[in-house]
């Protein structure tokens, strides 16, 4: 929920107090566990796709 708040925010949904409130609810937990998220879609995706153009 923290990390859809978050990107609401900074699409100009939500206000500029309640994005400081998320942002300082965020823990090196959470950073690290978004990094991974991300790299893990984003390998996932170049593999699809490399694995497509090469059949």
């Amino acid at each position: 929920m923290w990390f859809y708040r978050i990107i609401n925010s900074f699409l100009g949904i939500r206000k500029k107090d309640e994005l400081k409130k998320d942002l300082n609810n965020i823990s090196l937990f959470k950073v690290i566990l978004l990094f991974l998220v991300i790299n893990l879609s984003f390998i996932s995706l170049i593999l699809v796709i490399t694995s497509f153009f090469n059949e």
